[in-house]
């Protein structure tokens, strides 16, 4: 994710908070740290932690100028939660649509571009290729389809 990185100094600078101390309450590096703040992108999990220590909502440090055209999906080894990020139409209505009926579906994130960052666990996670059928395959499916219609 983009992170606003002057309004993250900013709020740090109002909350008399340095670079270590942020750290240290965050759990990251001071490598990492530095590198979020120099190159302004961090994880959706970084990007939690860190608002969670200025006591700020994520959206309120990261930007949606970010191109608007990532779809990703995050999630860690052994983890039970990923996070998606969604600038896709059709997706950003799925996942809405799925937080209205399952609690377990989070929206975290709602930009004003319209994408969105949800969490939802990862054992929702799968990958399908498409099913490839042959020229005589496809033939007979037709024929079926007539004949039931």
């Amino acid at each position: 994710m983009k992170l606003n990185v002057k309004k993250v100094s900013r709020i740090m600078d109002e909350k008399r908070m340095s670079n270590e101390d942020v750290c240290f309450k965050t759990g990251l590096s001071a490598k990492s740290f530095e590198w979020i703040l120099e190159n302004g992108y961090a994880s959706i999990d970084a990007v939690e932690r860190i608002a969670d220590v200025l006591k700020v909502d994520a959206n309120q440090i990261i930007t949606d100028d970010f191109g608007e055209n990532e779809n990703v999906i995050e999630f860690l080894k052994d983890s039970d939660r990923a996070t998606l990020t969604f600038c896709q139409g059709r997706f950003i209505t799925r996942v809405r649509k799925l937080a209205e009926s399952y609690p377990e579906c989070q929206i975290v994130v709602e930009n004003k571009s319209g994408s969105v960052v949800a969490h939802i666990p990862t054992s929702w996670i799968k990958v399908n290729p498409p099913k490839r059928y042959t020229a005589e395959q496809r033939a007979k499916m037709g024929e079926r389809l007539n004949r039931n219609a």
